[in-house]
Order: C-alpha cells, then sequence, then structure tokens
C-alpha cells in the first residue's frame, strides 16, 4: 500500500523557493512524517508515490507531474514574475499560473502507463502557492496606505475577487485528488486532533481605560460615527462621570473578567500586550503598573497564552521591537509570539524581526479594511524571506477576521464571518479571530460581545478547537512551544 509521497524538484530556477512551495502544499494535506524530499538517484519505493516539479527522473512514467510556469526563472524577484491578469478560473479555482497552452478546462489530465497512472497538473500550483504565502507581491508592488500598508486593494487576491478564498488550500486539495489517482492511500493530515477545524482565540490589548477620550473618539461621537447600539451621548457622560469618580469599574478595565469567562466555556485565548505607551498610538497603560501586572498575572495563572503587540514603530525598526518585547517578557510570562499594532508589516522584513528575538509565530498577516486570507491559507505556515531565499523558524498564523474591521457595518461582518467559518471548516483549518478586549464592553459593544460569545459557545458545542495559538500548537499541530526559552 502506499503511504509515503516522494517529491522531486530538478531543473527550475530558485529551487529552495520551488522546494517550499511544494513541500508546504503537500503538509498542508498529508503528515510530514509521511513525505519525502528526493533526489534523481533515488529509488521510489513499494510504498511511495512521486510528485515532481521540473524535470522528471529518467524511466519514471507515474505520479503526479506539475506544470511549470516559469515563475521561479529569469523574471522571479521582479514586477514581471506576477500573475497574467485576468486570472482564470478552472473548475472555479483561480489559477494564478497556468499552462496556457494546455488544456484550459481541466485542472489535471490523467494518462495510463504500464508504471501505473500518471496525473499532469495543467496549474502551476507551486508558484501560486509560492505567490500567496512569501507575500510576493508586496515585494515587488510599491503601494502603501496612510499607515505604511500594504493595502487590500492592490493585491491580486482583492482585485480578481477571491481574498475570501483560501486559494492555497483549495491547490493542496486538488494536489490531494491528484495523488489519490496515482495511488496514494495514506491518511489526510489531521491538524487538531479529533476536532474536525479550529479557531485561534486572539485578543489585542490596546486600551484598559474609557476615559479619557481621544479627541479623535470625541469627534467620531459628534459625527455620529459610532457603532450601532452605542449609547447616546446621555450615557456616555453618564458612564464619565461614575466611572471618573470610581462609582462603577472601567468598562474597558474587564481583562479578568473577560479571561474568567473564556475558562467558564472551556476555552483558552492569547492576550497580547503592548509595550509602548507613547503617543496616541500607544498603550494607555503601562507595563510596570503593579495593576497590569496583576492582570497579566491572572491572565496567565488560568492558562491563558501572554503575548507581545508589537507597537506602531517597531515594524521595521529592530532596536524599538526589542525594547518593547522586554517590557513585556518583564512581567514574567513566557512569550512566543504575538502580533503587529494596526497590523504595520514589511515583507520579509518584519518577519525576520519575530524571528530573530527568538519567538516563534507571528499572526498579523491580515488587512486591516476587509476580511479574509491575505496569505491565500487557513493553515499555519513557515514564512519564507525571499530576500535571502530560506525558509524561517518562525511560523506564520495569518489573521482573517477582526472585529474592527466592521465595526461600524456588524451586519456585514457577521456574514462575512459566517463565510470565513465556512471554508476553514471546508479545509479543516483555522480561524484567526482578532477580538479586541475593548470590545468585550456591554455598554459600547454589546452586539460584536454576543455574537462572537454566541460564536465560541457554538463552535465548542460541535467539537470545533477553540483555544489560544499557543494551546493549538501545544496540542501537535506545528512546533513546540513549550521548551521555548523566554528571554
Amino acid at each position: 500500500m502506499i503511504t509515503r509521497v516522494r517529491y522531486y524538484v530538478g531543473n527550475v530556477g530558485h529551487p529552495r523557493a520551488a522546494e517550499y512551495g511544494l513541500r508546504t502544499l503537500l503538509e498542508m494535506v498529508i503528515s510530514p512524517q509521511c513525505i519525502v524530499q528526493s533526489t534523481l538517484k533515488d529509488q521510489l519505493q513499494d510504498d511511495e508515490v512521486l510528485v515532481t516539479y521540473g524535470t522528471t527522473p529518467d524511466g519514471v512514467d507515474s505520479g503526479v507531474h506539475v506544470f511549470v510556469s516559469g515563475f521561479f526563472d529569469t523574471c522571479y524577484g521582479g514586477i514581471d514574475a506576477m500573475p497574467q491578469r485576468p486570472v482564470i478560473r478552472i473548475e472555479n479555482i483561480p489559477a494564478l499560473y497556468r499552462d496556457d497552452q494546455g488544456s484550459t478546462g481541466e485542472f489535471y489530465s490523467v494518462q495510463s502507463s504500464a508504471q501505473g497512472a500518471r496525473v499532469d497538473c495543467h496549474v502551476d500550483v507551486v508558484a501560486g502557492a509560492f505567490f500567496m504565502l512569501s507575500r510576493y507581491e508586496e515585494t515587488v508592488v510599491r503601494t502603501a496606505d496612510v499607515f505604511d500598508r500594504f493595502p487590500a486593494e492592490s493585491s491580486v487576491a482583492y482585485q480578481e475577487g477571491f481574498l475570501q478564498e483560501p486559494v492555497v488550500n483549495q491547490y493542496a486539495e486538488q494536489l490531494l485528488k491528484m495523488l489519490r489517482i496515482a495511488g496514494f492511500a495514506g491518511e489526510r493530515r489531521k491538524w487538531w486532533g479529533t476536532a474536525p477545524w479550529a479557531i485561534a482565540l486572539t485578543h489585542d490589548i490596546d486600551k484598559l481605560h474609557r476615559f479619557p477620550m481621544s479627541v479623535l473618539d470625541i469627534a467620531r461621537y459628534m459625527l455620529g460615527r459610532v457603532p450601532e447600539g452605542t449609547p447616546k451621548l446621555g450615557s456616555l457622560l453618564r458612564d464619565y462621570v461614575q466611572t471618573t469618580t470610581h462609582r462603577k469599574t472601567d468598562e474597558y478595565d474587564c481583562l479578568q473578567e473577560m479571561a474568567t469567562w473564556e475558562v467558564s466555556t472551556g476555552v483558552s485565548a492569547s492576550y497580547y500586550f503592548l509595550g509602548d505607551s507613547n503617543g496616541r498610538h500607544g498603550a494607555d497603560y503601562s507595563m510596570d503598573d503593579p495593576k497590569v501586572v496583576t492582570d497579566v498575572q491572572a491572565v496567565a495563572a488560568m492558562g491563558h497564552e501572554i503575548g507581545f503587540h508589537a507597537g506602531m514603530g517597531t515594524f521595521e525598526d529592530a532596536r524599538q521591537f526589542g525594547s518593547e518585547l522586554s517590557r513585556v517578557r518583564s512581567v514574567g510570562s513566557r512569550v512566543a509570539g504575538g502580533r503587529q499594532h494596526y497590523l504595520r508589516w514589511k515583507t520579509p522584513l518584519t518577519w525576520r524581526l519575530w524571528e530573530q528575538e527568538g519567538l516563534t509565530y507571528d499572526t498579523t498577516l491580515g488587512y486591516s479594511k476587509v476580511a479574509g486570507f491575505r496569505c491565500g491559507t487557513c493553515l499555519p505556515f513557515k514564512a519564507y524571506d525571499i530576500e535571502n531565499d530560506r525558509e524561517m523558524s518562525l511560523w506564520e498564523w495569518p489573521l482573517m477576521f477582526m472585529d474592527a474591521t466592521y465595526r461600524l457595518s456588524w451586519n456585514e461582518g457577521t456574514v462575512v464571518l459566517q463565510h470565513l467559518v465556512q471554508q476553514c471548516s471546508q479545509h479543516g483549518g483555522v480561524l484567526v479571530l482578532l477580538w479586541h478586549s475593548a470590545n468585550w464592553s456591554e455598554l459600547y459593544a454589546s452586539p460584536i460581545r454576543h455574537h462572537f460569545q454566541e460564536l465560541i459557545v457554538g463552535a465548542m458545542a460541535q467539537g470545533v478547537a477553540v483555544d489560544s495559538i499557543g494551546g493549538l500548537t501545544q496540542s501537535g499541530c506545528v512546533d513546540s512551544i513549550v521548551n521555548m526559552v523566554s528571554k
């Protein structure tokens, strides 16, 4: 019985990048222990099926052979290697790079040979996967929004209408189908143990005080640019008086209450704290404040993960990144990963900052203005440093849905969220969810709070794995963080 997959990449430019793309696709649907890298000299064993990209070893006329588009050759690293537009769909899957000389209506074709079935994939799934996972376009398309972020509107996925489809997972599913035809009888990879899919529950801790309000918040109130269900001005003033005279607890002082509810529901979450308290984009708290230290330690004692929310200026500044991380680590909890504030990012530099500090994961890569699959996948993956042509030790858990994106249009947000839930469920993936702690407030964010609570309770009832990223990691799906040394 064929239970292992041997893969071979040959005669392509930048073979490391190509091997990364092919292996990452395979590992999405097949256990890494069942995948073997090959050379031209290696003999195919009886329990193996071969997948090739580029040159096929002599005498081999079976297995799966992926079309090579030339992405990794002379144009690699420049704008000319971007996908041809418009992107054609084959079997309703976006084919970023395809064989435009062959069959245009079939993702793959099958031929019989003396050695068994030969499956020819007419879509360059290796190049397409690499393009999305490495964030290739962000290194060659020079555009940025007011916060110096690559905007969703500039991405191929957004412009071609597949941002809310995990195209890389679709490629992996097609590859598994081809392997089955070629004789592979091994089990499909189970990322979450017995759970069918997962939710990674994360919280960015931006503010712990509702008052004083910023000038921007006051202006939004005066202009009516506040979420539906937000208290009227009279209620706001009443809350201000009661809070500032200490007659009630601040609505944003909710960490222990939020963490306690999660534990009572049977879930854990990742809490990401800012080490920057400067300027209007900094935290309104300090990591050396005794009250904050008490809250952090209490949340950690409940079994939640404490992580790093890297401040506004850190995404391309190693010194500031390290300084802020030290402040968060000073509380005493181990820090394995986290997310950039305002999702500020520069590919691949920001990945390097996380890796250089000994962190094991980042979970920044989503877009601020629209939810979806920025990296084309609903599974974690190892990051790739295009500039240094190497696979990194850092895992990326791409962000898919953030509450703040739809705070002014929450009804639309719930529809989008349900669609993403369906996609993650269909592919056995993980929905990385960002729920800001400020949106726990019953007074200021009741619709968001109730919807997320219903989502979590409902998911738990269906056997979905709902946990922090650290918790999901320790379950065995990716490299363990248990032995990570806290700096």
